[in-house]
């Protein structure tokens, strides 16, 4: 039988602060004879069943990116990491003004964090994202983030085995 507690160490990082998502998972499910896959896509069915109020605090759990000054304490170490390898830790002055205008810019019109799943991604594509997304409409944009937070939960799993 897969504990518990092994269970929600690995997978109740994968959605940023939110191990309730494996938490939940672990209590509805048998999931002795899944993949890690198919674990995934009981967790990705669960946040897309979420009422839109619960979706939006999943998304307010995501970081700014590309914070440099004074790191947020709810910075996951996986968040970190991932800023890291898209060049987003290592700004120049003026990239990081750019950046931090297109977060607010971006914070102003959608109430919530521009999120990206930025593995693979170098800073320019990441800016050019963020201005190409400024472009959509709320509800676009919250459906992406949704979309962007499975991508991000999918490489993290990838990267645990």
């Amino acid at each position: 039988m897969l504990e518990r507690e092994k269970f929600i160490r690995h997978y109740g990082s994968l959605y940023e602060n939110s191990p309730h998502i494996a938490i939940e998972i672990y209590e509805l499910h048998s999931l002795d004879t899944l993949s890690p896959l198919e674990r995934l896509k009981l967790m990705k069915d669960y946040v897309n069943n979420m009422d839109k109020e619960l979706k939006m605090k999943l998304i307010l759990e995501h970081p700014e990116l590309g914070i440099k000054r004074g790191q947020p304490k709810n910075l996951t170490s996986y968040s970190k990491q991932e800023q890291k390898r898209a060049g987003l830790d290592n700004l120049s002055e003026s990239e990081y003004n750019l950046l931090r205008s297109l977060n607010e810019e971006y914070m102003n019109k959608f109430k919530f964090p521009f999120i990206i799943a930025v593995s693979g991604l170098t800073k320019e594509k990441v800016f050019g994202n963020i201005r190409d997304r400024l472009k959509n409409s709320v509800e676009m944009e919250f459906n992406t983030a949704i979309n962007e937070i499975h991508k991000i939960a999918e490489i993290r799993l990838q990267n645990l085995y």
